[in-house]
């Protein structure tokens, strides 16, 4: 039997720029494909871009696959907490939940990425079923290693897009 698959995951990088600029740059998801390596974009749907309530669809890519999720921000504190939830989930919105969150500091801020997925969509599940057993025993470990090596990637981009 194949491993359940959740993650409470997190990364973190010290950014020489203030929270509200290091905000200002990380809540523009139209932005993320520039510095993540499985996002390539995304594109506000309905609402007031960057606010509660507000819907987009990001585009992401791996390897050969390539999917759209549409998310909801469940969060937007300006120089604080940005968040979304990836609504793959219809009985549990908030199944699925990214943020960042940024903490004052004497020469700018830290910036953290949290990724935390209770249960995982549909399109997860089959991957994994799709694998030949012995792989599909591990997948869920090597699915947070890639998840992992991609936060780190990204607050690297967005730290050096802030600092320029």
């Amino acid at each position: 039997m194949a491993e359940t698959i959740s993650y409470d995951l997190q990364a973190t990088v010290e950014v020489a720029a203030t929270p509200a600029e290091v905000y200002r740059v990380a809540s523009d998801i139209t932005r993320m494909g520039e510095w993540s390596p499985e996002c390539v974009g995304g594109e506000w749907t309905t609402g007031e871009p960057g606010a509660v309530g507000a819907r987009f669809r990001g585009h992401n890519r791996r390897g050969d696959r390539s999917w759209s999720a549409d998310c909801e921000v469940v969060a937007a504190e300006p120089g604080r907490r940005f968040s979304w939830a990836v609504l793959s989930n219809p009985s549990d919105p908030e199944a699925s939940v990214w943020s960042f969150e940024i903490e004052p500091t004497s020469d700018g801020c830290v910036l953290t990425q949290r990724y935390r997925m209770k249960s995982p969509p549909a399109r997860l599940l089959a991957i994994r079923d799709s694998l030949p057993p012995e792989e599909a025993a591990t997948f869920a470990e090597f699915r947070r290693g890639l998840l992992e090596e991609g936060m780190r990637q990204t607050l690297d981009g967005i730290r050096k897009s802030v600092e320029g």
